[in-house]
């Protein structure tokens, strides 16, 4: 045998040592094994997104209207504003950008800065890189969960629901969810300081993100409970709870400085949008004139986004009903993450559950791939899909709002 032949038999038997790998041979591997256990989510994103911007530019090529023009219709127009400008320096009760929360803006702003790119441009970069991130983590959990085949249905069922229309748009759910996910799984493995910074970024970015702490502080109570208060590392827990509320302790103190009132950003969106404030309903043109003219609620009814709120309501509580059944397979906080979000949309006399707003109650959006045979699974997707791509067509056109 020759003497390299030896050498190389000798190395695999462990006794010639064999050089260290080489910086770039590491990241080559890292990123082999990430595709190994991530390339589904990857490859059903990319495809959906693949299948969002032709229909976007077919909208614009119907409506006369700039691509860039569809990809920040609704929000996205008042997060680019608030990127650019900032908040006013006074309390307004009135529609203005301090009905939104500042993180989204302010990363926007910074991309926008180092890549010197236009702040729509690192919007839609947030929002893509965001639901990417999403995708795996919606199939890490749900592996967690139900396994690995029902976390790849999962994660399709979550990439062609019609609300993640949002990746594709400025829009901060591309934000949001990552750090929710995130925050639930730290959850799950205990890692109590993730948990508690996720959660405070996250309430940051969106309101509903608020329900983080109420499922920060049942997951540590629970488990000081079963651990006993004795036990120190069950009283970590607590640096979850803890957290969770600070940055928002943050902001009302921004505001106060910069308004005369921690409550600029509340004030802004019960004025303006009428937020937190159901009887406010009664109020708006259109029910005022529905009370008055009955008859004229049969042009209503073919407002898209009224029938968005009606089937997303249906949707989420056969949902829920699906997630009790199933709720011992999933780790502490999940149901109440989806039934605080959902009871938040249903307060909200704006959005009611929209496929947006469900898109953050991800829970009871991949259940069914948990809960429904495989005939009818293939049904449900080939549905979704159908109704992903005409939703995101009207939205994108600025018919139905996401």
């Amino acid at each position: 045998m020759r003497a390299p032949d030896t050498v190389f038999f000798l190395a695999l038997l462990g006794t010639v040592p064999v050089a260290a790998p080489l910086p770039w041979q590491t990241a080559v591997h890292r990123a082999i094994a990430w595709l190994k256990t991530s390339g589904w989510p990857v490859l059903v994103y990319v495809s959906s997104r693949l299948a969002v911007y032709p229909v976007a530019g077919l909208d614009a090529l119907i409506t006369h209207r700039s691509l860039a023009g569809e990809l920040c219709v609704f929000d996205g127009q008042w997060y680019l504003r608030l990127a650019a400008h900032g908040y006013p320096d006074q309390a307004l009760h009135v529609k203005s950008t301090l009905g939104f929360l500042p993180l989204y803006p302010l990363v926007i702003r910074g991309l926008a800065s180092v890549f010197a790119t236009p702040p729509l441009g690192a919007a839609l970069l947030v929002s893509f890189a965001g639901g990417l991130v999403a995708a795996v983590l919606v199939q890490r959990l749900a592996a967690l969960w139900w396994g690995e085949r029902t976390a790849r249905r999962a994660v399709t069922v979550f990439c062609l629901f019609p609300g993640a229309v949002v990746f594709s748009m400025a829009y901060s759910e591309g934000l949001t969810l990552p750090l929710v996910l995130g925050c639930l799984l730290a959850l799950a493995s205990r890692r109590w300081l993730a948990a508690g910074v996720l959660a405070a970024l996250a309430g940051l970015v969106e309101p509903a993100a608020v329900i983080l702490f109420p499922v920060c502080l049942v997951v540590a109570w629970r488990h000081i409970t079963v651990s006993g208060w004795d036990d120190r590392a069950a009283r970590g827990s607590l640096v979850a709870p803890l957290l969770a509320p600070s940055s928002l302790a943050v902001f009302a103190v921004y505001l106060w400085w910069r308004t005369g009132t921690p409550l600029a950003s509340f004030e802004a969106q019960h004025y303006g949008w009428h937020q937190g404030d159901p009887l406010a309903l009664l109020g708006q043109p259109v029910a005022r004139r529905m009370l008055d003219h009955p008859l004229s609620v049969f042009g209503y009814l073919v407002n898209p986004s009224l029938w968005n709120g009606i089937l997303g309501t249906v949707f989420l509580v056969a949902a829920l009903v699906m997630l009790v059944r199933v709720r011992h397979e999933l780790t502490p906080g999940t149901v109440l993450w989806t039934c605080g979000v959902g009871a938040m949309t249903l307060w909200s006399v704006m959005t009611l559950t929209n496929a947006r707003m469900l898109l953050l109650a991800f829970p009871a959006v991949i259940v069914w791939a948990r809960c429904l045979s495989s005939r009818r699974f293939a049904v449900f997707l080939g549905v979704e899909a159908a109704v992903f791509l005409f939703a995101s067509g009207i939205t994108l056109a600025g018919l139905m709002l996401p």
